[in-house]
């Protein structure tokens, strides 16, 4: 875990090391691809051999330079220059979405810009131990409500409503996550078991209930959690009551299927290939959404960018826990052509209503529909709010003893 924060000296370092990477690797890559078929055509095997030294060495300097400039500033960053990356909701932002697209390779490299999950409150890490929880969650119920946002998104991606309407009427508490999400899906949801287990613990009263709302690649990390907890005989999963998936592409994303045929079909022309290899170097949690896979053993050992992903291993829902998937699309009707083409405008409807080949990821899930309303407005949107207000009280009440009132 980095002890020193991200800075924007370390963002620009980054920057130059991509763009050195991808952006003058491709047009190098590019150049050399049609330049090769132009000489194969006219025969010319001089002129090539001399093209192809200044070719190399025009786009060597360059490379060169890129990756001077990045160490140069990465020296300032390790010196402390630059202002910490967030310190602003903006900068914040950047970190959350840039942890999306390579957050594993960030991870693996040690880089500090690597999202650690971590519960969240006003724009910072809560440490999850009985102090700092008991000072940042005072007044705090015993039914604990924790959100897990999407890809790219962070614990800032959510806006007001649902806290507020939780807050004011349920006992319910919420609770922010923020994670990185270019990490697996099963990962996360391993992390996430660790972190509601230490949650519980440090709680400043005994927990006896848990909601557990996703958006996105949320709803999935959910599920992998719970499904974790139950195999390595956890018990805080039995606190579950209900779990709520936004527009979570349980079945696969309708956007990284089309990535990955796109990855295909670039990868067919030599000129186009390195096009390919920029799709290709999206992040371990991007894939993931291809397949809407949650556990290890579905992804262990097989190459994933070559698979489309229809054969999933069957996850138990938890037996206590009702499940609502809330699906969207932007036509008026599910029956619209666009609702059609492009469901919310990232998941198509089957996939996050939980309908595969083979039957429903989770039987008996309810569902709920929300017409002309796309993928991003489902983390703020006032009938959800709503809905989430019905269902904690409508277990609250059913968990009242005979002849009590809620209140």
């Amino acid at each position: 875990m980095p002890t020193e924060p991200a800075r924007t000296t370390d963002v620009a370092a980054l920057a130059l090391d991509y763009g050195e990477r991808l952006i003058v690797g491709t047009v190098r890559d590019v150049h050399k691809a049609i330049s090769k078929r132009v000489f194969d055509a006219t025969g010319g095997r001089l002129p090539e051999s001399l093209h192809d030294a200044i070719v190399t060495s025009v786009y060597g300097a360059i490379s060169g330079m890129l990756r001077l400039s990045s160490g140069s500033v990465r020296s300032l960053a390790a010196k402390g220059v630059g202002r910490p990356v967030e310190d602003t909701r903006l900068g914040r932002s950047i970190v959350a979405a840039i942890n999306g697209l390579i957050g594993d390779e960030l991870r693996m490299g040690d880089d500090p810009q690597a999202i650690v999950m971590s519960v969240r409150k006003e724009g910072g890490d809560v440490p999850v131990s009985p102090w700092p929880i008991g000072e940042m969650f005072r007044g705090a119920s015993s039914h604990l409500v924790i959100f897990l946002h999407g890809l790219c998104e962070s614990d800032e991606s959510w806006g007001a409503t649902y806290a507020e309407r939780i807050t004011a009427d349920t006992d319910g508490t919420p609770v922010f996550i923020r994670y990185n999400t270019g990490l697996r899906v099963s990962e996360n949801g391993k992390h996430l078991d660790w972190l509601i287990r230490q949650l519980v613990d440090s709680w400043p009263t005994r927990v006896t209930r848990i909601t557990l709302v996703g958006h996105s690649m949320g709803g999935l990390v959910v599920r992998g959690a719970t499904n974790h907890a139950t195999a390595s005989g956890q018990t805080w999963q039995h606190l579950v009551r209900d779990v709520i998936c936004l527009g979570t592409p349980h079945t696969g994303a309708a956007l990284e299927k089309a990535a990955h045929v796109g990855s295909r079909v670039l990868h067919f022309f030599p000129e186009s290939r390195p096009f390919s290899a920029i799709l290709n170097s999206r992040s371990a949690g991007i894939l993931d959404l291809r397949h809407g896979y949650i556990t290890k053993e579905e992804w262990e050992g097989q190459d994933l960018t070559r698979m489309w992903g229809l054969d999933r291993i069957a996850a138990a829902p938890l037996p206590n826990a009702e499940y609502h998937f809330v699906v969207a699309t932007v036509g008026a009707t599910k029956r619209h052509p666009f609702s059609r083409v492009v469901g919310d405008l990232l998941v198509h409807f089957s996939s996050a209503s939980g309908l595969g080949r083979t039957g429903p990821v989770v039987d008996g899930a309810r569902l709920e529909y929300l017409p002309s309303t796309h993928h991003f407005a489902l983390l703020n949107n006032p009938q959800v709010a709503e809905w989430l207000v019905k269902w904690l009280t409508a277990r609250e009440a059913a968990a009242l003893p005979a002849g009590s009132t809620a209140g």
